[in-house]
């Protein structure tokens, strides 16, 4: 094995056992959409500006992180979600409100709702079972394919090098503390698949090669 293979080896080695510690000690940073959390919903009858409740939002909270997402489809219900929301804080949002849209609400009738945590493996349970399903075709078909080139080696690489791939990436991103989101899914499913690509090529020329020295030797 060449000194810079080994080198390259040890190198991903450090960065998924220092990622695992640093899982380990402070687990997964997390967007907003993902981490706890507190939500109050705002409603009227005559439609709702997502611009507009943004400016409010902004006004009260300053430079707190924040989202606004709709409730319903007639597009008269917003939800304000932001690490904290105080009741003062809730108060002057609901005092703005209808200020804008000329509404009644009651600060008191605002919950300031609590919302848990999602946990990261709640993030990617839906992509389990797809993922495991190409997974399988792609190793069966792998095996078929480049079979003389010793099936057991085949299935060792287009197993293990995705699953070190993955473990790269999110021990990376535990390191420099990327927060994890739909993007980070989005990220995992295309490293997988440009994984696989990776590996096929390089037995495809392994087999271009196999199959020229056998009929050189015949």
């Amino acid at each position: 094995m060449k000194t810079k293979n080994i080198i390259i080896y040890i190198l991903i080695c450090l960065i998924i056992i220092a990622g695992i510690a640093v899982w380990n000690a402070k687990g997964f940073k997390t967007e907003l959409q993902y981490s706890s959390r507190k939500q109050i919903v705002l409603s009227n009858y005559t439609g709702i500006e997502i611009s507009d409740i943004e400016s409010i939002v902004k006004e009260v909270l300053g430079d707190k992180k924040f989202s606004i997402q709709r409730v319903e489809t007639f597009g008269n219900t917003v939800a304000i979600i932001s690490k904290d929301i105080t009741e003062e804080q809730r108060n002057q949002i609901v005092e703005k409100f209808n200020n804008k849209y000329s509404t009644e609400l009651k600060s008191d009738n605002v919950q300031i709702e609590s919302i848990p945590f999602t946990r990261i493996k709640d993030i990617i349970k839906p992509h389990i079972l797809t993922g495991l399903i190409c997974l399988i075709f792609t190793a069966i078909y792998t095996v078929i394919r480049y079979r003389k080139l010793g099936w057991k080696n085949v299935l060792a690489q287009i197993i293990f090098i995705p699953v070190v791939a993955e473990l790269l990436m999110f021990s990376i991103i535990s390191i420099i503390r990327m927060p994890i989101s739909r993007l980070t899914v989005s990220l995992a499913i295309v490293l997988y698949l440009i994984s696989v690509i990776v590996i096929t090529c390089i037995l495809e020329n392994k087999r271009g090669k196999y199959i020229e020295e056998l009929e050189k030797n015949q």
